[in-house]
């Protein structure tokens, strides 16, 4: 059985234009096996579907999931 593993590197966050919309989040998405990840995608969602979604992964895949931000700091 293989082990997939998948990282999301967060590339930037950005503020809305539009009053009440919030602040956008983009990552990149890599999937594979223990030894070798490929680019699968970008994703552009609010902050707060991000941090659903992270929490979501995070309680499933656990060490099979490695988050990065480059936009933090």
């Amino acid at each position: 059985m293989r082990h997939h593993r998948f990282k999301f590197t967060i590339l930037g966050r950005y503020p809305a234009h539009i009053k009440g919309n919030e602040t956008a989040v983009t990552l990149n998405v890599a999937a594979g096996d223990e030894n070798h990840l490929v680019y699968a995608g970008t994703l552009t969602m609010s902050e707060s579907e991000w941090e659903s979604f992270a929490r979501a992964l995070e309680s499933t895949l656990k060490a099979r999931l490695e988050i990065e931000d480059h936009a933090a700091g």
